[in-house]
């Protein structure tokens, strides 16, 4: 673990670097391989202040103490740390993996030419974005798309639909049964 110390008003001395060292083992063992930490040692009249920050990949947790003595700052300081550190290792082994909200969908597209049915082949594939899309949606970014199909999750039902150009110039839906 990477350890930066910032004295304010006050030296920090090696025995108040070695002091926290000491007291890292659990955040080291709940935080990933190589996690910063920040360590600000503020004097203040008769106060002590602590203050701890250490930077994740997705998350900055911080913790702050204020006493007379800068050991005990320290201790309260990486306490603070030590509970948002099991909080955010909880939150993460917990939380429940959806898929994202936007998938993707193989679409097989038969050329133009005359295929006999009974050796029928695929000519060309494309994927497709589903998105969440309402019904109104979907026909206005029909517009904008060169292929003339949309393939998209309806907001409503959360099922996927598709809204295709047909010869005639109306639009034709396709939606799965329920």
């Amino acid at each position: 673990m990477e350890i930066d110390f910032t004295g304010r008003q006050m030296d920090v001395t090696p025995e108040l670097q070695q002091y926290t060292q000491k007291h890292l083992g659990k955040l080291k063992r709940l935080l990933p391989k190589d996690p910063k930490l920040h360590v600000i040692l503020t004097r203040e009249k008769h106060r002590r202040i602590a203050e701890m920050t250490v930077k994740l990949r997705d998350q900055t947790l911080v913790g702050v103490m204020e006493t007379a003595d800068s050991r005990s700052a320290i201790k309260g300081a990486l306490d603070k740390l030590e509970r948002q550190a099991v909080r955010w290792f909880e939150r993460r082994r917990t939380k429940k993996r959806r898929p994202s909200p936007t998938s993707t969908i193989l679409m097989n597209v038969i050329g133009d030419s005359k295929v006999s049915l009974g050796n029928p082949r695929i000519v060309e594939s494309e994927r497709l974005p589903v998105k969440p899309l309402t019904l109104d949606e979907a026909i206005e970014a029909l517009d904008a798309a060169a292929s003339g199909i949309i393939v998209f999750r309806n907001a409503e039902t959360e099922r996927v639909n598709v809204v295709y150009q047909r010869p005639d110039g109306n639009l034709g839906l396709i939606e799965p049964e329920p």
